[in-house]
Parts: structure tokens; C-alpha cells; sequence
């Protein structure tokens, strides 16, 4: 703990937090400093797991003023993330943000002024930028390996069961936002970051097949990108009979790619089928799926070196916006055109 610089305080301790703080023991420059969570006996669990020396809050107010706390992680239900991520950028603390970084229009306005006006810095946890496939495509892309992209499409397809750690909360619109919102936001996201497009519309319709939601629980949507490309999304939480599936579909001019295999006639001009490409696929069976560790370790040196992080909050809110519009599109059955930052 000797060599460590920086002290991370995390905000809740339920089955993110866990990762979270696994991540932080492995930093060599990052410790356990604080735990705070409104179930003091839970905050202890955490703290005796990673550093019995951190220390207990029940109050944010008090860990924010703690002066070993220069990182805060913030890991409670979506409807406490903007204003408690609000909170930590106030207080001068650099900030890893649990997704989604709101779940109206009002927090996302409130949080995007907020860091505009910060001095630190930020990480938002869209951990499928870090994921080996996702990195692998990235790369072929950045190498014009599919031409020019026309349509891109991404699935969130996830049952969410009683065994859930966050089923209590998760099912109700007040606290976790909706399906498009809380899971979703993942597809949103990975399709600006793959693709370097911003949306400039969408149109969404939605449907539910389960009862004990109280929003509707599977949803589609259309997408206008600015540059006039088209896409789709879509995010369910009623797959109750099946694994949890993430899916990637990308046509470009020169070919196309499926999750983890490519169509390529710019790398392989006499390719006659798709080409796996070794690496896991996100989804149940990935061990990767949630790469925690190359998440924090590269904040950390955003934060140390300067080197450049792969989401902050002002990129992860444009992401939350298109799943936003999607929520309001479904509602009115209407088209909803997106601002940007």
C-alpha cells in the first residue's frame, strides 16, 4: 500500500462495488481509502474484504470531505448517479461513474453542466469499450478494414431474475430508468464508439412480456446517424429462456462484421466466407465480459499520465441521450431528434 498514490472511495457496496474494489487492490497506485453505503454492516463487509485500514461512512457528505479520497466510485442505482456523481465533481474528486450516467433529460443537463465545470477527471463504466473483441474491432476499423459504414446495428438481450443482485430496484422506472436506459445504454454506446457516428434521430417502438415490471421491458429503435447512415438498436429484459446475448452487426462498403468474425476484401481480397477472429464474444459464457481492471487501470493513467480514457462522462452523455430519446420515442410513438453535446 506503501507505493500507491491515489485513495478511492467507493459510494455503495453491492455486487458492482465488489469489482470495483477487486479492481482498485490490483492498481499499484490505487487503495481502498473509504467505503460508504446506506447499510453501514454492508460498507464493513466491503472494507474488511479489501482494506480493514479503510474507513466506514454512512454519510457521502463526510467521505466526499475526506482528504485521502482523491477518486470516488460511485456504484448505487441509476436514479442516484447523476446527482451523486454531481456531487463528487463539486467536491474536486476525479470520478468513476457507474452507467447510466442519468435517467431523464433534466439529470443528464445537470451532469453535463457539472463536468464542464470540473477540474477533474472521469470514467464512465460502458466496460464493453475495453473488452478484447470490442478492441480487436476498434482497431480493424480504424483501418478502414470494412470501407465506409452504412448501417450498424447492436443488442442488449438480458432476462433479469428474482436472483438478480439489483432485481428489487431494477424493475421499477423510478429507480432504474427503463430497459432501453439500464441495458441498452451498452448497444447505444458501443455503436458510437465503434463507428465514430453520432445519432441524429431515432424512432422506437416497445412491448412487455412480463408482470412484475412496471415499464415496459423490450424495446427497438431505429437510428439516423448525422452523416445520413442508418442503424438499429434494441434492448429486452424479458429473456427469462435463453443466455444473455450482446450482439454487433456492421456493413460497410468494402465488407461487414459479426461480433467476432469479419468480411473483409480490403485484408483478404479473395475471402469467400467470414473469418473468426480468436477472441470471446460478449455474453454469458464470457469471462471478459465485464473487464473491470482495464477499465480503472486506464483512468488511472488518465489520471496519473495523462494518457487518454476511452469513455468520460461528457462522451458517455451523448451516448445517454440516444437511449433517452429512445425511451420518449416508444412513448409517443414519435420521432425524437437528438442535440449532442
Amino acid at each position: 500500500m506503501s507505493k500507491a498514490v491515489l485513495g478511492v472511495g467507493i459510494r455503495g457496496a453491492g455486487q458492482v462495488s465488489y469489482e470495483h474494489a477487486k479492481a482498485v487492490e490490483n492498481n499499484p497506485n490505487l487503495y481502498l481509502a473509504a467505503v460508504c453505503s446506506r447499510s453501514e454492516s454492508s460498507a464493513r463487509k466491503l472494507a474488511a474484504r479489501f482494506n480493514p485500514d479503510a474507513t466506514v461512512y454512512k454519510d457521502y457528505r463526510e467521505m466526499l470531505a475526506d482528504s485521502k479520497v482523491q477518486v470516488v466510485s460511485v456504484c448505487m442505482p441509476n436514479y442516484l448517479h447523476a446527482q451523486e456523481a454531481i456531487q463528487a465533481l463539486e467536491a474536486n474528486k476525479h470520478l468513476i461513474l457507474e452507467k447510466p450516467v442519468a435517467i431523464n433529460y433534466e439529470e443528464l443537463n445537470a451532469l453535463r453542466n457539472a463536468v464542464q465545470k470540473a477540474e477533474t477527471k472521469s470514467v464512465v463504466s460502458f466496460v464493453l469499450r475495453w473488452h478484447p473483441m470490442v478492441s480487436n474491432l476498434k482497431a480493424l476499423l480504424d483501418n478502414n478494414a470494412i470501407g465506409e459504414i452504412y448501417y450498424a446495428e447492436a443488442d442488449y438481450w438480458h432476462g433479469i431474475k428474482k436472483t438478480f443482485s439489483s432485481y428489487n430496484w431494477i424493475r421499477q422506472q423510478r429507480f432504474a430508468g427503463g430497459a432501453m436506459i439500464s441495458g441498452g445504454c451498452h448497444a447505444a454506446d458501443l455503436l458510437r464508439y465503434l463507428t465514430g457516428k453520432e445519432a441524429e434521430e431515432v424512432f422506437a417502438y416497445r412491448c412487455r412480456r412480463r408482470s412484475d415490471f412496471d415499464y415496459d421491458t423490450t424495446l427497438v429503435a431505429t437510428i439516423k446517424f448525422r452523416d445520413d447512415s442508418i442503424g438499429k438498436l434494441s434492448a429486452t429484459l424479458d429473456g427469462l429462456h435463453f443466455p444473455y446475448q450482446f450482439n454487433i452487426d456492421l456493413l460497410g462498403t468494402e465488407g461487414a462484421i459479426r461480433n467476432n468474425r469479419i468480411y473483409s476484401k480490403t485484408l483478404f481480397p479473395e475471402q469467400t466466407d467470414f473469418v473468426t477472429i480468436p477472441s470471446d464474444i460478449p455474453g454469458s459464457a464470457a469471462v471478459t465480459h465485464h473487464p473491470f481492471q482495464q477499465e480503472i487501470d486506464n483512468f488511472t493513467e488518465h489520471i496519473l499520465h495523462n494518457k487518454p480514457v476511452l469513455s468520460d462522462i461528457l462522451d458517455a452523455c451523448n451516448s445517454t441521450e440516444i437511449v433517452l430519446a429512445i425511451e420518449t420515442s416508444a412513448k409517443t410513438a414519435k420521432p425524437v431528434r437528438i442535440s449532442g453535446s
